[in-house]
């Protein structure tokens, strides 16, 4: 797939959903979070609707476009592999995963369709599978695997972040390219795989979700627009749990001597943290919106809200005073404990909006990660 025709289709799809969600937004004037009072909104459809064009639409389109942009850097360093076309490289997978960070919690609708989610970040990969099943496709140089076709059907485990920040981020990274082209054709490969997974989930919100979203009832993907609402509620509740345990608790054990640090997203790319800081900056948008348009706030109590408020605002306090990578943050001597400070924040939240919950009559059903 050609870059600049990829990049002329995303923005024609983005132009003509903006001119779409103008039209919406019209329409959901009236309906601000200023009317929020003692008792939780159930005007189920507007929420859905508002924070699927407030925030999940955009997010995509933002993603969409940060991974054009990643498959053109990559492009242009495999043609002159340089110091130069490196960095701008590392420069575009780093705005390419800001931007899946701050999508990541959505784990329902087109992101699950074809292992989209899994193709982007397989990831946690406790058993290294993807670095063997990486080394191999390296080592057997068939071009025919790099075509997008084939490409898709190879091992999640090869095809997103994380086998592209092993590319990238080693030390000879830069010689291994300029020895080897096809290395450099692998990461090329991924570059576009990650580009056109999010032009897919992009378009088919805008094309089909979307509409989904609105007209949510028993004859389609939806049973009710509040089963929707539950879905937006447990990308809301459940990521914080999956961050506590899986991105921190996993990583860092239960005493500094026990710090796994290979095991925490993006350790190779010094971001483990950063990752962490943009998930919950996502989640803290969810919840409470932009401007005046509706979220998912909107559905508790005021008071429930003022304690998840709260606790947002002391866990980002928290986090601010964290560097970006968790190395660079154990080397500090209070490091260890202010990560069991971010771990115990992020606890908080999970129970206040599971407390909050409790005042409501949506019902989020079974949760893996907490076991309850």
């Amino acid at each position: 797939m050609v870059y600049n025709e990829n990049r002329s289709q995303l923005e024609k799809l983005i132009m003509n959903y903006k001119h779409t969600l103008l039209a919406g937004m019209m329409a959901l004037v009236p309906l601000t979070i200023a009317q929020a009072g003692d008792a939780p909104a159930d005007n189920y459809t507007e929420i859905n609707l508002a924070v699927t064009d407030d925030q999940i639409i955009p997010r995509y389109a933002a993603f969409a476009t940060a991974s054009a942009t990643l498959e053109q850097v990559a492009e242009n360093f495999c043609a002159t592999p340089g110091a130069g076309s490196l960095e701008a490289l590392r420069v575009g997978f780093h705005d390419s995963m800001d931007a899946w960070q701050l999508i990541q919690h959505v784990q329902f609708g087109p992101i699950t369709y074809f292992n989209w989610n899994f193709r982007l970040q397989y990831w946690p990969d406790e058993n290294g599978t993807g670095a063997r099943q990486l080394d191999a496709l390296i080592a057997g140089k068939n071009t025919d695997a790099l075509d997008s076709e084939s490409f898709a059907r190879e091992s999640v485990g090869v095809q997103g972040f994380p086998a592209l920040e092993r590319l990238l981020f080693a030390d000879d990274t830069l010689a291994a390219m300029q020895a080897d082209p096809f290395r450099c054709d692998v990461a090329m490969t991924i570059a576009r795989n990650i580009s056109e997974i999010a032009t897919g989930v992009y378009q088919r919100w805008t094309d089909e979700f979307r509409t989904t979203i609105a007209s949510a009832d028993e004859r389609g993907f939806f049973e009710s627009a509040e089963d929707a609402t539950i879905d937006f509620m447990k990308s809301q509740i459940e990521p914080v749990r999956r961050i506590q345990q899986q991105k921190l608790e996993d990583v860092i054990g239960e005493s500094a001597s026990a710090v796994r640090v290979r095991r925490a997203e993006s350790w190779r790319s010094a971001r483990s943290l950063k990752n962490l800081k943009l998930n919950v900056q996502a989640l803290d948008t969810l919840f409470n919106g932009s401007g005046d348009v509706l979220a998912l706030n909107t559905m508790l109590l005021d008071t429930d809200v003022a304690t998840i408020n709260e606790k947002f605002a002391d866990l980002h306090t928290t986090l601010d005073a964290l560097p970006d990578g968790l190395e660079a943050a154990l080397e500090a001597p209070d490091g260890y404990a202010r990560l069991q400070q971010v771990v115990a924040g992020l606890d908080a939240i999970f129970e206040a909006l599971e407390a909050a919950l409790k005042n409501t009559d949506l019902y989020l059903g079974f949760n893996s990660l907490d076991g309850d």
